[in-house]
């Protein structure tokens, strides 16, 4: 997803940074992380290495530029009209929306990604857990306090249970349906935690 350009100098700065972007992604599906130098990336994306270094802290930078693309995307969620929206179909969406992110990337990147040591998921302030914390908040369900205490359990509640899925997807090889499986699980833990289904 390419960010709206603005001067023709912005633009070459964006236009340089999706380059280094995209070559890096490329390299760390086919030999991961660890094994994909700066030097390779730059050589390889036509860049100087202090080009890489003007957008990019490290290698690991480039892996937060994918995390604030998803966010974007995130935040861009709410600008169809959705407040009318029945609230438990509005979060099944959501969080479809995210598998449906998750499936743009090529499957060894999705099986590098989802791991252990990926510390971006738990990283505060993130678009893609806040969109959805107002949405909830603006709404004020009922909630069955047995399973949570607030909006923000009912989000990482959520997100728990669609990375497990698709870590698990991950580690059977995409051996079943991601969208499916992840939906019926959703449904699953609404069902527990919303005490009325408008």
């Amino acid at each position: 997803m390419k960010e709206t350009r603005g001067t023709t100098r912005q633009e070459k700065a964006l236009e340089t940074k999706d380059k280094i972007y995209e070559v890096a992604m490329k390299k760390f599906i086919t030999k991961g992380l660890e094994h994909t130098s700066i030097s390779e990336i730059c050589r390889e994306a036509g860049v100087s290495i202090g080009s890489f270094y003007t957008h990019f802290e490290n290698k690991e930078g480039v892996i937060y530029e994918t995390f604030r693309r998803a966010d974007l995307n995130f935040e861009r969620f709410l600008q169809a009209e959705r407040y009318k929206q029945n609230l438990y179909e509005l979060i099944l969406e959501y969080m479809e929306y995210y598998v449906q992110f998750v499936l743009t990337y090529d499957f060894e990147f999705i099986r590098r990604f989802y791991n252990t040591g990926n510390h971006y998921f738990v990283r505060g302030k993130r678009p893609m857990q806040d969109v959805l914390k107002t949405i909830l908040k603006n709404r004020q369900p009922k909630l069955n306090e047995y399973y949570v205490k607030n909006t923000d359990d009912v989000v990482d509640m959520l997100f728990m249970t669609s990375r497990g899925i698709i870590f698990h997807w991950c580690l059977k090889e995409q051996g079943f349906d991601l969208q499916e499986v992840s939906r019926k699980q959703i449904e699953m833990v609404l069902k527990s935690v919303l005490l009325e289904l408008e």
